[in-house]
């Protein structure tokens, strides 16, 4: 099954609006089973966090955004 794109936020480690990507969770049933999104990173996967109506990805310390952030 393959997941369905979904807008995700991209937040600074402090909390900065940096931008928004729309992103394929590499976990795809992820609503069936009531869990966050998880996106692929360079280090691995990353599970996002609820930000207002949507996701956000906080990057850690020092990390880059992925792909190309608008």
């Amino acid at each position: 099954m393959i997941a369905k794109p979904i807008q995700v936020t991209i937040l600074s480690a402090a909390g900065d609006v940096l931008g928004e990507l729309t992103a394929k969770p590499s976990n795809a049933l992820w609503r069936a089973r009531k869990e966050a999104p998880k996106l692929f990173m360079t280090e691995g996967t990353r599970e996002c966090e609820r930000y207002g109506e949507g996701w956000a990805l906080r990057l850690r310390e020092g990390e880059r955004p992925p792909g190309a952030v608008r």
